[in-house]
């Protein structure tokens, strides 16, 4: 259309240049001027036909428009449809239906009860399956509770007969009584302590059912050994326990006073005033009381009963007979009875399923044991729950119940007597390289009097920190045990300019694992167990000595010293006739400085009858 409009034009101009040429020249137009007129028809014609176009074409133009916008829309719910749909994939992923939180039986324990015989299980699919298998527990779950009900029936039925009994039995009270009153001058021309025991008796029967089987049981050993030397006495008046009886009858529940705390109190003091009121010892405690064979100190232990706990605790004091004695130190009667069975720390309530009634109180047994702690009421051994006839769970969910409690209770205090002779023994030795109030040369455990050449200088307390940044294999080495503290000390022993520095850790658990020493020899440079194997030997001969290696009544931490003593003396001598200055002769008897390819020293001292001589 545009090159028939383009013609068109050009056709125009041509007939109206020609017309305004025969204008100028005077000729006649009017022919020409009708001609090209007729010209405006078709360009009339022409304009209409574009026109017409142009609307066809904004018509075909709308008309896209409109399949887009529709295509537009169209997508638009499609994106909104997809949305939704994660939407409800991820509610579906998230979804948990209600049986999951029940706790259904084991997969062995169903199977065993309720798939014998039924074939069309295997046929049904997985949510069919699980249906099923909720129905037999709730069959089950009704059973049981009919069975609870039947049981809890007849225990109020033996309840009640129990009690008809006790009424039964309390009506010869008076009879008795008469009849003791009567028979009292026989007692006396017996010489019978009937009065005594009876006086005993009235205070032991208030106490709990857990102290009052200890108390039986202790005062059974005691008369059937004479030897024991354990005294076992009730403390507390029999007052306050009846008056405990009376206000436990009457007092509110622990979850009522839980209530009332949170809401008067602020909840600083909420915590106090609840594990104060809750946590409540019984009136009455047992006190033990073992003494040495030397009988200069002796041991108290204190046994209480906790009702909301349902446990015993103990804590051990330490008592010198003697005004001259020290008193023990406070980390050693922790350390006493912390270690006498493995996994039996006390730092967990042992007794099964206290957790979840604690949980009911809105406490918690880590509460619990930091109050016992902080007010020094000992800690809750498994140890001390069997001699007391208490079940037990460990930390090896490992459920105990002693029922040999002569025995048991035979076999702690024994272990009790063990420790505490080894861990007195063991402060009296420390006390006496700290303090320099032992004589060297006059020690029992040292082996060669008159060749000690080497002098201790110093024996001080170190940090643990300060023992780990030692360098040597030992320390890489050492296993990891949970529960076990240590101890650690620096001692300096001094021959002419040779130095040799020994690091000591003595753990909690003595005498199940010995002190380890550390050696570092400052002489000609420092020497350790990494750069020497000489001084790695000399570690390696003081740390093999072990408890049953000691003579009698000879013991370990000097003994350890000594040996450290006189290797450093036989490193010095046999070191020294190497040098070019020589500083250090030959003292010690012994036959060959070096000895084998891996040139032993003589650390290792014989006595053969008249002769004693150093060997390797």
């Amino acid at each position: 259309m545009e090159n028939v409009l383009n013609k068109q034009f050009l056709k125009l101009k041509e007939a109206m240049d020609e017309i305004l040429e025969l204008k100028n020249n005077g000729h006649v137009f009017e022919v020409k001027q009708s001609s090209a007129a007729l010209m405006f028809v078709a360009l009339k014609h022409s304009n209409r036909e574009v026109k017409r176009n142009i609307k066809s074409g904004r018509d075909e133009l709308h008309l896209e428009k409109s399949k887009v916008d529709l295509s537009r829309l169209h997508l638009q719910n499609l994106l909104y449809e997809v949305s939704h749909l994660k939407k409800e994939i991820v509610r579906c992923q998230k979804f948990k239906s209600r049986d999951s939180y029940l706790e259904l039986l084991s997969d062995k324990e169903y199977s065993n009860k309720f798939c014998n015989g039924s074939e069309d299980i295997s046929n049904m699919t997985d949510h069919k399956t699980q249906l099923y298998r909720l129905e037999c527990e709730l069959k089950l779950r009704k059973e049981l509770d009919n069975q609870y009900s039947g049981l809890l029936t007849s225990k109020q039925e033996l309840l009640q007969d129990n009690l008809n009994q006790t009424q039964r039995y309390l009506s010869f009270g008076p009879a008795l009584r008469t009849l003791l009153d009567s028979t009292k001058p026989l007692h006396d021309a017996l010489q019978l302590s009937l009065d005594v025991e009876w006086k005993l008796s009235s205070i032991v029967k208030y106490l709990p059912r857990a102290l009052y089987i200890l108390y039986l049981n202790l005062e059974s050993l005691q008369r059937a050994n004479d030897k024991l030397l354990i005294k076992s006495e009730v403390v507390g008046f029999e007052s306050d326990a009846q008056m405990q009886g009376l206000l436990s009858e009457q007092d509110m529940s622990l979850t009522e006073r839980r209530y009332f705390t949170e809401v008067n109190n602020t909840p600083e003091s909420m915590v106090n005033s609840v594990l104060e009121r809750a946590l409540k010892a019984h009136p009455l405690h047992i006190r033990l009381v073992m003494e040495n064979p030397d009988k200069s100190y002796e041991l108290v232990l204190l046994v209480r009963y906790w009702g909301l706990l349902k446990c015993t605790t103990v804590r051990a004091e330490l008592n010198s007979v003697t005004p001259s004695n020290v008193q023990g130190d406070s980390s050693m009667l922790q350390n006493l009875l912390g270690h006498l069975f493995p996994d039996d720390l006390g730092n967990e309530i042992p007794v099964p399923g206290i957790d979840h009634e604690l949980q009911n109180l809105k406490l918690s047994t880590e509460e619990c044991m930091e109050y016992l702690n902080q007010n020094g009421f000992g800690k809750p051994y498994c140890w001390l729950q069997s001699m007391c006839s208490i079940a037990t769970v460990n930390k090896k969910k490992i459920f105990r119940h002693e029922l040999n409690l002569h025995k048991w209770t035979l076999d702690v205090f024994n272990r009790i007597s063990k420790r505490w002779q080894s861990l007195m023994r063991l402060t009296q030795q420390v006390r006496g390289l700290t303090y320099k109030d032992i004589d060297l040369y006059s020690l029992k455990e040292n082996i060669y009097p008159e060749g000690l050449s080497c002098s201790l200088v110093q024996w001080t307390v170190i940090s643990t920190e300060e023992f780990n940044i030692q360098n040597s294999d030992l320390i890489t080495n050492l296993p990891t045990e949970n529960g076990i503290t240590y101890t650690s000390y620096r001692a300096v022993i001094v021959r002419g300019s040779a130095k040799m520095e020994c690091f000591i850790r003595i753990p909690s658990n003595y005498p199940m694992e010995i002190p380890l020493w550390i050696l570092s020899v400052h002489w000609n440079g420092r020497r350790t167990a990494m750069n020497n194997s000489d001084i790695q030997m000399m570690e390696f001969w003081t740390n093999s000595l072990r408890p049953e290696h000691l003579e009698k009544n000879h013991r370990l931490l000097y003994a350890q010293l000594f040996r450290t003593i006189y290797s450093f003396d036989i490193f010095l001598e046999t070191e020294g006739s190497m040098q070019f200055t020589r500083e250090y002769n030959k003292e010690k008897p012994y036959i060959s400085a070096f000895t084998k390819r891996i040139r032993l020293r003589p650390y290792r001292y014989v006595t053969k009858g008249s002769v004693h001589t150093f060997k390797q």
